[in-house]
């Protein structure tokens, strides 16, 4: 592991920001307005756990 602390870093780790690529494809450049309700537990899975 690399001693890189993340928390104080302009960038993020690539794995987190792979999982936030997928969040925003997910979103689709919709409105926060426009997600049904029920969509969220989708759009926030992350990880595949």
């Amino acid at each position: 592991m690399s001693n890189i602390d993340y928390n104080k870093s302009a960038s993020s780790c690539p794995t987190c920001s792979e999982e936030c690529e997928k969040i925003n494809k997910r979103i689709n450049k919709r409105k926060l307005s426009d997600i049904k309700d029920k969509e969220i537990p989708h759009l926030l899975k992350v990880f595949n756990l």
